[in-house]
């Protein structure tokens, strides 16, 4: 064999060799592996934001005419059909009185907790109410993550700030029992 053809033969090996590692590389990342994660912090862990904790607990103030409800949320199991939520309100319409609601999406029962006594609730009625206002503000908010600030925006003319945001705590079962 001639000089000229073992030098050919050789870039030609070099190229598929290159061409090998490119696509072997490439097919490793695309498939999630190196660290890259698809998350783009190139740690590979994920990042909790509100949008996917499986837990959180947070604080609204909504504001309309210069009167402030304060709606306090916790919420374990998030994106199950175990959903735990608590919900603490003392709401615009009544500034004098704290209602609390608890739920259990599992087995879709409620209690509720205005004078000082549990009852049970009307499940359909109140989760549609809550559960509503609770994967509202997340899903507003889905990108929010530890270490941001606050946030205010305006919606439907009311003022909403959502604060006191804490991702994936660890809650106590005893949070969502009616005592």
């Amino acid at each position: 064999m001639s000089n000229t053809n073992k030098n050919t033969m050789y870039i030609v090996v070099a190229a598929l060799v290159i061409i090998i590692v490119i696509v072997g590389v490439g097919a490793y990342v695309f498939l999630g592996g190196g660290g890259g994660g698809g998350n783009g912090n190139g740690g590979g862990e994920t990042i909790y934001t509100m949008g996917n904790a499986t837990s959180l607990r947070y604080t609204v103030n909504m504001t309309t005419a210069d009167i402030t409800g304060t709606y306090m949320f916790a919420g374990k199991n998030l994106g199950t059909g175990d959903l735990l939520l608590r919900v603490d309100a003392n709401p615009i319409v009544d500034d004098a009185t704290t209602y609390s609601y608890l739920f259990y999406a599992g087995n879709q029962t409620s209690y509720n907790n205005a004078t000082g006594t549990w009852a049970q609730g009307d499940f359909t009625t109140d989760w549609a109410t809550y559960s509503g206002m609770f994967e509202g503000y997340i899903a507003h908010n889905e990108d929010w993550m530890t270490g941001d600030g606050d946030i205010e925006y305006t919606d439907a003319g009311n003022n909403i700030k959502v604060y006191d945001i804490e991702i994936n705590p660890t809650l106590a079962d005893s949070l969502f029992q009616a005592m």
